[in-house]
């Protein structure tokens, strides 16, 4: 799967791996800062590759960065 951040149209993070969670984890991990700490609730997280899944195609960003990581 693959995940992209975007944050006001542009590409700010992402994230590649063989399961869900280590994709987005990846993905979170990749933005700066200084999105994180002034403008979190206004990044969305795009899914590519989602297959047979449950993830949506697109989702914010605050819906997965409070949860307990596993990878990072």
């Amino acid at each position: 799967m693959q995940v992209t951040a975007i944050y006001q149209g542009s590409e700010i993070g992402y994230g590649e791996g063989s399961s869900a969670v280590y994709a987005i984890e990846e993905c979170l991990e990749s933005i700066e800062s200084i999105y994180i700490d002034t403008d979190l609730a206004s990044i969305e997280l795009i899914f590519s590759d989602v297959g047979g899944s449950t993830y949506p195609k697109h989702a914010m960003a605050t819906d997965f960065y409070y949860r307990e990581r596993e990878y990072f």
